[in-house]
């Protein structure tokens, strides 16, 4: 099983062309950080959209996330800038070095997956491979309160400030650390850190990653 995100950057014909140049850049400095700890191919096609393959399917959340709140938090933006994604974990008939000649069940449904996705938010789709030591009845379950929380989640994330992102992805970034570590590494009280993180819901999605990962595995 790998995962696959397919995404879109939203508006991206209403940039300025020093904009769109810098969300890009932005798009591919993430799939080298991706690069420093989860193996993966990443491609940017048609101009803003793009299309990740993670071999190990237990980081992908993680870097979904991240991506996402490094564009919504870009300082060249005086708004967030948005992003659809489709993130879908399945089986794949061929894995080549590039998603564009790979192919299988799990890049048919995140591409499907995006078609289907409000935009600006973020979709999950599990194959029912992943389910398998599930009954059908306990894999609709999982799915339809993942599909529910992912519901709550974007009204989270699609909410935030840049300043609110730029604090998650980094609090998502370090495996959700204790507040005092972030602090440390924020140059902050801990208290501040953990007013600021209750504001946004951190926890919450702390708990969300979580539940996806026991639908994966």
């Amino acid at each position: 099983m790998i995962a696959v995100l397919t995404g879109d950057i939203v508006h991206s014909t209403k940039m300025t062309d020093t904009l769109y140049q810098a969300t890009l850049d932005s798009l591919r400095d993430s799939f080298e950080r991706m690069q420093l700890s989860s193996p993966h191919a990443a491609e940017i096609y048609r101009g803003d959209g793009f299309q990740v393959q993670f071999t190990n399917p237990s980081d992908a959340l993680k870097h979904t996330l991240l991506l996402k709140l490094s564009l919504h938090s870009c300082t060249l933006s005086s708004k967030p800038i948005l992003t659809t994604l489709s993130l879908a974990f399945g089986e794949y008939t061929k894995l080549d070095v590039k998603p564009n000649t790979s192919s299988g069940s799990v890049f048919v449904s995140s591409g499907r997956g995006l078609e289907d996705t409000a935009r600006g938010d973020l979709s999950i789709h599990l194959a029912e491979s992943s389910l398998l030591q599930t009954s059908p009845s306990e894999s609709v379950r999982i799915k339809d309160n993942i599909e529910l929380l992912t519901h709550f989640l974007n009204h989270i994330l699609n909410r935030l400030t840049q300043t609110q992102a730029r604090l998650l992805y980094q609090y998502i970034e370090h495996d959700c650390p204790e507040h005092h570590v972030l602090a440390e590494l924020t140059g902050t009280t801990r208290q501040n850190i953990s007013n600021r993180l209750s504001n946004i819901g951190a926890h919450l999605i702390k708990e969300y990653m979580a539940s996806v990962a026991r639908g994966v595995n």
